[in-house]
């Protein structure tokens, strides 16, 4: 494998503060060696007219989730719950009696009744547990037989606290754990087997980095050992899961961990669920429940003894929050306990719903919001019903955090959303669908410009993870971790953002392999006929 190219005859996209204009880069052992200055030695790569930008950083991802949920029923855009309940019951004709059936995405807003479903559809499977976890992944549809395993009484449902139980057959939240709990655990080799599925399926999307939003004890050794057997082409920052207090305390004590590929040094918790299944917590509230203001998962204590143990072991606070009550008891938590500490750069994971008068307490206390464009893409169509009009102006206030002044570490919750970064990167330039619905945008304020678009996948991306002085931009001494394009992003029609082909990503040692999403819109990929590292690939 070759360590030492030059790359010319490109489009290059550096994102530095500069003018610079680049014609070439030369990449020597993994890094950025020069800049318009090629080696006579080195191997010349021509890029022939592709747009190279830095790589792709996906800043909330899952991938064991990811990659389990690759072998479960695919129920996204099922468009009806019969069609649901007729999937898993040819699927329990395959298995052995007492298997539990999973499958994920489910969507009640895409159908033509958009109510939770009753319990009846899946109570005619009387041989296997069924859970059927709905896209944003804060509730679950499951049969009599899964409620039973999970220590329910059907007779006399009881909602835990942080949890609510609908319908008998939809769980909430907390709701949701025990039956989480009575499935058998995953085996080691089975969770290695998704993160590595995962890992490679997010490198030929063009991806370079992610960063992993809840690993257990299991995801980390899985990566571990991953990497040592070179099984791993991506880079990950990992979050780790807040609610395992024995994988707490062994890094609080013994500080972060920091590889070439694999970073920990930031914990993942939890405030509220989603608005899908009205489980965000609000301040008001929703508007097609008048008696449900959202749930909050964990209590204001205990929230708060986490928060001051990351603080105590410079451990980054990364805290999935969606309602604007949720948002708010972050920011009141965050603020009482990092007002001294510096360069903390603790985040709300999501910020999807958020007041005026909380934009400036980001600012004031520097915590990042990051955020997934495609969630407000995929909630539009809902959103003035759920939460009204008058709250709707609140939602993926993009814009507002920039003019704030804060950096947007950029992701798209990957498998909630699709994890294909160009889907993303459109819908924050555009807050339209696919079909360019609406016309100019919902809530049109709050769009992006093209290169702060493009920030949010990379250099806010690397912010996010303390890696602002080694990746993000096209510079000399940074890690060469670059994503190719068949079109300049920045300045291409808005109609042909979703039609550029992803040609590959390369890091470090890892050459560039092709990108698999499929076509869009009946648009066919056009082969590249140039190679890389040794390696020749189509788009």
């Amino acid at each position: 494998m070759i360590h030492q190219y030059n790359l010319t005859n490109g489009k290059f996209i550096h994102l530095q503060n500069s003018k610079i204009e680049i014609n070439s880069l030369t990449i020597k052992n993994g890094k950025i060696h020069a800049i318009n200055s090629t080696h006579n030695s080195f191997q010349n790569i021509d890029l022939k007219g592709s747009t190279l930008i830095p790589g792709f950083t996906d800043a909330h991802f899952h991938l064991k989730n990811f990659g389990k949920r690759l072998e479960q029923l695919q129920l996204k855009g099922v468009d009806s719950p019969k069609k649901i309940a007729e999937m898993v019951l040819e699927k329990s004709t395959e298995l052995p009696q007492g298997t539990w059936i999973t499958g994920f995405g489910w969507d009640q807003t895409r159908w033509a009744n958009p109510e939770f479903p009753n319990s009846t559809l899946l109570n005619q499977i009387q041989n296997h547990p069924v859970m059927l976890t709905r896209i944003d992944g804060h509730s679950i549809w499951v049969n009599d037989v899964a409620v039973k395993l999970g220590g329910y009484d059907v007779n006399n449902f009881t909602s835990p606290e942080g949890g609510k139980i609908i319908n008998d057959c939809i769980l909430l939240d907390n709701a949701m754990n025990p039956i989480w709990d009575a499935q058998p655990d995953d085996s080691f080799q089975d969770v290695k087997r998704w993160i590595k599925m995962a890992a490679h399926t997010a490198r030929r999307r063009g991806i370079t980095n992610v960063h992993d939003a809840w690993q257990d004890a299991d995801t980390v050794r899985a990566i571990q050992e991953l990497i040592v057997e070179g099984e791993f082409p991506i880079r990950c920052y990992g979050m780790l899961a807040s609610s395992d207090a024995t994988l707490l305390t062994s890094f609080f004590e013994n500080g972060h961990y920091e590889s070439e590929l694999y970073t920990i040094r930031s914990v993942k918790a939890f405030i509220d669920g989603a608005l899908g299944s009205r489980g965000a917590a609000l301040l008001e509230p929703y508007s097609d429940d008048h008696c449900n203001c959202g749930l909050i998962l964990i209590s204001h204590e205990e929230f708060t003894e986490l928060a001051h143990k990351c603080n105590d072991a410079n451990f980054q606070l990364c805290t999935h929050a969606i309602g604007d009550r949720g948002n708010k008891m972050v920011l009141d938590i965050y603020g009482n306990t990092i007002n001294s500490t510096p360069n903390h750069r603790w985040r709300i994971e999501h910020a999807q719903m958020v007041r005026d008068e909380d934009i400036p307490r980001f600012a004031e206390h520097e915590i990042l919001p990051s955020m997934q464009p495609s969630h407000c893409t995929s909630d539009m169509r809902w959103m003035d019903e759920r939460i009204g009009t008058h709250r709707s102006p609140r939602i993926s206030r993009w814009q507002s955090f920039v003019d704030a002044g804060l950096p947007i570490p950029g992701g798209s919750d990957c498998p909630i959303e699709d994890g294909e970064p160009l889907f993303e990167y459109f819908a924050a330039v555009t807050r339209q669908d696919h079909n360019g619905w609406p016309k100019n945008g919902w809530q049109s304020q709050e769009k992006l410009n093209r290169i702060d678009a493009l920030k949010m996948f990379t250099s806010w991306a690397a912010y996010g993870e303390f890696a602002e002085h080694k990746r993000g931009q096209l510079r000399v001494g940074y890690d060469a971790d670059f994503t190719i394009l068949s079109q300049d992003i920045t300045k291409c029609e808005t109609s042909e953002i979703l039609k550029i082909d992803v040609y590959g990503a390369a890091i470090k040692y890892w050459p560039f392999i092709p990108h698999s999403r499929p076509a869009i819109s009946g648009h066919l990929s056009k082969p590249t006929d140039f190679t890389l590292v040794g390696y020749s690939f189509t788009g």
